[in-house]
């Protein structure tokens, strides 16, 4: 009777202990998942937080490169625009010669041929021209045309020299030009520039090339607005 009633305070003993251990294991765990649990939305919110910024970087990256691709876009269209690239496209070709088979009007041989050329680059502007070449010079938003000694030459056709760009040129001249053929011819007829020219003894021919790269203009190669410009220290 001793020996079974030590094997039974033994055996309680050792249950005792074994689920003493185990209890204390599962509040471990307990407190361990609602510190979890507690901890849970703070963590939600700074993922949420983190999430957005990540967003607001993605789409600050996206916008930047898309203003980036606009911005080159831009340049090219200014570079274009400014003469700085070549350009090629349908146009036509107007030389401008002397004819000595047109009859002569003393009076009228006293010209201001940087006058004349303006006229025709005015007039093709106006019908939708978007570039020019005269004598190979190419013509921007700041190029000049006049004549150095036009009005003081002695009589006779093409006397003067013309500076276009600053480069002197004379005749006879090309003009190079880009842009909507027919509206362009159409203006030329309509302001019947070819008989203007005749009565000063030079001829006026106008070619037409209507395929995509029909005419070709080279790059403006003179300075740039500004360029002279340098900062001054303070």
């Amino acid at each position: 009777m001793l020996v079974i009633g030590l094997m039974l305070g033994l055996e309680a003993h050792i249950d005792h202990t074994v689920s003493s251990k185990s209890m204390g294991s599962y509040l471990a765990q307990s407190q361990d998942l609602t510190a979890a649990m507690q901890l849970s939305p703070k963590l939600q919110k700074r993922l949420a937080r983190d999430e957005k910024q990540l967003q607001a970087l993605e789409a600050t990256a996206s916008n930047v490169s898309h203003g980036l691709s606009m911005m080159r876009q831009e340049l090219v269209t200014l570079q274009k625009n400014a003469g700085l690239t070549p350009l090629q496209g349908p146009g036509i070709v107007i030389t401008i010669n002397y004819d000595p088979n047109l009859p002569v009007i003393p009076s009228l041989r006293y010209v201001d041929e940087a006058q004349q050329l303006q006229m025709v680059i005015n007039l093709l502007a106006a019908s939708g021209a978007k570039g020019f070449a005269i004598n190979s010079q190419r013509l921007v938003t700041t190029t000049s045309i006049r004549s150095v000694n036009g009005l003081s030459a002695p009589a006779g056709p093409f006397s003067g020299t013309v500076q276009v760009g600053g480069v002197p040129i004379q005749a006879p001249y090309t003009i190079l030009v880009v842009g909507p053929v027919q509206s362009m011819n159409n203006m030329l007829q309509v302001e019947a520039i070819d008989q203007q020219f005749a009565i000063l003894d030079q001829s006026f021919i106008v070619k037409a090339f209507g395929r995509p790269n029909g005419v070709s203009l080279p790059t403006y190669d003179g300075p740039l607005p500004f360029s002279y410009i340098t900062e001054v220290g303070a």
